[in-house]
């Protein structure tokens, strides 16, 4: 055990306060899956347009992108035609915008769909940070969808094999920079995953999202016999709150040219602090841009890590049954949302 147990690993911050820029971006999908190159090189020059307005408008340390800024998504698309629209990581397109970092001396977030050397075939819904240096910082698997409404691999589909290629530590991996401890939890409904990072020191976590926005939207589990309405944002900030550390609310802006429902959720981007509160809020569901200054020394002088007497969960947490178990993509990978969807429903554990 540490000589304390309740400090945390942290590296100086470069200024105080540190800049946090979020860039509220259209989300359209590849409309030809099957050639997807020029559109893909298209989204790109679009992402590497708006980085260099918003930093025209300033200087900022960290600016973050929404889910699917290079290539969209669609509920349309197969196994190969996913693997097309996915970039490769590292690429071209970590590439050209680790330029854009280090011509700015910045951090930049976005999500994407991405395939990896080491998991052929698979490709995976990737968040990315790219640091000054322009190279790669931080790259952080979804660790779940919500079983069937997607075919991406996530940590969750292929648990074992992940623990034992990269460890624990990387189920749950921290982004130790200089303008803060960094992590993304693109899931939504998992206070869980709020507390172990909490636990493990992070500072500012960034929730990136499509159609995660204030209004209340329909649940997807409803499609595997679930029920309810959830706000994701609301969802967001309690996690802030009980966590104690600074959020990131990115969603897409108004998307007309998305081939789906474009203002389902759309806008009310926002920044949140460690209580719970929003910062500041997009005003509108357009593109646009939202910028708030975090005051990381003073938030650390106060802070800690979470303690809660986790001897009274632990009985629980261990005799709970999941409704769907891990390692469900360990031996078949879904060829579709609807494939997924259907096997899926042959892992219930519980109905």
């Amino acid at each position: 055990m540490a000589e304390n147990p309740g400090t945390y690993k942290k590296l100086p911050v470069r200024k105080d306060p540190v800049s946090v820029g979020i860039v509220q971006s259209v989300v359209e999908e590849v409309h030809d899956p099957d050639n997807p190159e020029k559109e893909k090189k298209e989204k790109l020059q679009h992402v590497l347009n708006l980085i260099d307005l918003a930093q025209g408008f300033g200087p900022k340390d960290l600016l973050c992108f929404h889910e699917f800024p290079l290539s969209g998504f669609s509920f349309r698309w197969n196994r190969q035609q996913a693997l097309k629209v996915a970039i490769d990581v590292p690429g071209p397109e970590t590439e050209a915008i680790g330029k854009k970092a280090k011509q700015y001396n910045c951090y930049i977030e976005f999500g994407c769909y991405g395939k990896l050397s080491d998991w052929p075939g698979h490709f995976m819904n990737l968040g990315i940070i790219v640091g000054p240096t322009g190279e790669i910082v931080y790259r952080h698997w979804k660790m779940r969808n919500m079983s069937g409404m997607g075919f991406s691999t996530t940590v969750h589909d292929v648990l074992d094999q992940y623990v034992e290629r990269y460890g624990w530590d990387e189920v749950f991996p921290i982004c130790h920079t200089d303008i803060g401890n960094l992590a993304i939890i693109p899931e939504a409904l998992e206070p869980e995953m709020g507390r172990v990072y909490a636990m493990k020191g992070a500072e500012i976590v960034i929730r990136y999202m499509t159609a995660g926005a204030g209004q209340t939207i329909v649940h997807p589990m409803v499609w595997m016999g679930g029920a309810g309405e959830q706000t994701f944002r609301v969802d967001f900030q309690a996690q802030c709150m009980q966590g104690d550390y600074f959020g990131v609310f990115v969603n897409n802006a108004l998307s007309p040219m998305g081939d789906s429902l474009f203002d389902l959720g759309a806008g009310h981007s926002a920044i949140i602090d460690n209580n719970g509160k929003i910062i500041v809020e997009a005003a509108s569901s357009a593109e646009t841009m939202i910028v708030a200054f975090l005051p990381m020394g003073q938030y650390r002088k106060t802070h800690e890590i979470p303690y809660f007497p986790k001897e009274l969960y632990m009985e629980f947490y261990k005799n709970y049954v999941p409704k769907f178990p891990p390692n469900m993509f360990a031996k078949k990978l879904p060829d579709s949302i609807m494939d997924s969807m259907a096997e899926s429903k042959k892992f219930l554990q519980w109905k």
